[in-house]
């Protein structure tokens, strides 16, 4: 009776999210498309919406795991974790890079936008049919003869389906980045969450398990898909219906190595459940999984950040090439002055990081990931602007070489070191593969952007990270969260006196509250 109570509760709470869903997408933000700013409140602006309605996600993931990740327990969780992984491939092919193509030509050319939605999500769909058959040979291959748990199975194919509504979906969000309107998909985006978190619930509660929480992915993808076209209104834009031969082969020249690069990127982060799930089995991918569900917290800031820039960097990169240099140093700077902290106050606080999540049968292995695991973060969040910069500057061809170089480092590292060291040793390549990306990139960017002049952008920020260790390291008989809560005042205060944080930063400060110049300011 408790949990049959339960999940009415939920599922009524999810009903009540799709009403305001709807609200919201029909009614909007008011005023914002009468507020008026510079260049670098409008990157704050378009950075900051979506980053916050990204942080009510992860605080509504957050919960979401609190509760699935014992109800489902380590076994039924590495069974899911596993077909979400299938989902993320499949997903990300059906994408084709259209997302990111889609919001630079719409940027660039407003008067096409209703034609680019229409072409691109055509295009989508057509691929997710080519992709049917290989999902289906993965789920039937899998069960019969690599050990993938029958829920598994279902739960590929229930995810596949939910796939089909959401392209339409991410097409109409690309056409609000484009416009650098950023707010209204970020506030759908959490709604949707909510709805999905609701029903997801509703069916653990009612006891369906890992094939319950797939098929609420085909209904909340559903919902989300009718929102956001009514979401379109507030554009004044209905999509062009039409994929001729031109246009087919014009999006899939322009997007494939977009799609390359983005698909080559997340098999940095997933390959290794491939590996663990049939060679270590189900319980330790759920282990791993867990201490990755905090990582995916992390990963929005960087995202949501180089979106936000990306429309910018568009134009300076056919504007001036001066201002596109320097706001990739500032874009790298930022990322890193934030990386440290997070790096430094996870090693100390990851034991009780993953009791809150996941509960005492997550321990310690889930803590033991984590500390290794969250080493990527910095390399990750210098990648990542640095994929999207070279993006902007139509050198996506050339970053393609780095991911396949790292990929291959990825896929016979993680043959090597899963069978002999199994969930550490996928962590330790994780971090290493970031590393095996790095170098490459930042090869290209020297020649397609300039150099980034290391020792200024990135040194000082790593001078002040080391202090707070030392912080913490020194006041650990403290107990976690008092070390690292002293760790955090000692690297701001490191920041001020290694002058990682100076005049320039003051100025893009005024401009960022309106008191300064309208754009990026000049380099020194």
């Amino acid at each position: 009776m408790h949990w049959r109570f339960a999940s009415t509760f939920f599922a009524a709470g999810a009903v009540a999210a799709a009403i305001c869903l709807f609200a919201l997408a029909y009614v909007g933000i008011p005023g914002l498309d009468r507020l008026k700013v510079n260049s670098i409140q409008r990157i704050a602006k378009n950075s900051a919406a979506p980053i916050a309605g990204q942080l009510m996600n992860r605080a509504v993931d957050l919960a979401f795991a609190i509760i699935s990740l014992r109800l489902l327990g380590a076994t039924e969780n590495g069974e899911y974790a596993v077909a979400v992984t299938a989902w993320l491939y499949i997903s990300t092919i059906a994408g084709f890079g259209l997302g990111l193509l889609i919001t630079r030509e719409a940027a660039r050319e407003p008067e096409r936008a209703g034609r680019l939605l229409g072409s691109s999500t055509l295009l989508r769909i057509l691929i997710l049919l080519l992709l049917v058959p290989i999902a289906s040979l993965y789920a039937i291959g899998g069960h019969l003869y690599l050990n993938l748990a029958r829920d598994s199975a279902i739960a590929v194919g229930l995810l596949t389906i939910s796939v089909l509504p959401s392209v339409y979906a991410d097409g109409v969000s690309a056409i609000f980045n484009s416009r650098e309107q950023m707010e209204l998909p970020a506030a759908l985006n959490v709604v949707t969450n909510l709805t999905r978190a609701g029903f997801g619930l509703a069916a653990l509660a009612a006891g369906y398990g890992v094939v319950g929480l797939a098929g609420v992915s085909i209904l909340s993808t559903t919902i989300s898909m009718f929102a956001y076209h009514v979401s379109l209104r507030h554009l004044h834009l209905r999509p062009e219906w039409g994929l001729s031969r031109r246009e087919l082969r014009w999006l899939i020249d322009l997007s494939w190595p977009l799609l390359l690069n983005s698909l080559l990127l997340n098999v940095f982060f997933r390959a290794d459940y491939f590996f663990i799930q049939p060679i270590k089995g189900n319980h330790a991918t759920g282990v791993y999984d867990a201490a990755y569900k905090f990582i995916n917290m992390l990963l929005i800031i960087p995202s949501y950040f180089t979106m936000a820039i990306f429309p910018l960097m568009s134009r300076y990169a056919t504007t001036s090439q001066e201002k596109l240099l320097y706001g990739y140093r500032l874009a790298i700077k930022f990322m890193l002055v934030l990386a440290w902290p997070i790096v430094i106050g996870t090693m100390a606080v990851a034991p009780i990081l993953i009791e809150i999540l996941g509960g005492h049968a997550y321990l310690p292995d889930s803590a033991h990931c984590l500390r290794i695991l969250i080493w990527f973060l910095p390399m990750s969040y210098v990648n990542g602007v640095t994929q999207y910069v070279l993006v902007a500057v139509d050198r996506q061809r050339s970053i393609t070489l780095a991911f396949i170089v790292g990929v291959i480092f990825n896929l016979g590292a993680n043959a090597v070191a899963v069978p002999l060291y199994g969930v550490t040793g996928a962590s330790v390549i994780t971090v290493l593969t970031e590393v095996s990306l790095f170098i490459p990139l930042q090869l290209t960017a020297v020649r397609a952007i300039g150099p980034v002049h290391w020792g200024s952008t990135a040194a000082r920020a790593a001078i002040a990270g080391l202090l707070m260790g030392a912080v913490v390291f020194a006041s650990w008989r403290l107990g976690p969260i008092p070390a690292a809560a002293l760790g955090v005042i000692a690297y701001g205060l490191a920041l001020v006196l290694t002058r990682a944080i100076g005049r320039r930063e003051y100025h893009l400060a005024l401009a960022l509250v309106g008191r300064s110049a309208e754009a990026l300011p000049e380099t020194p």
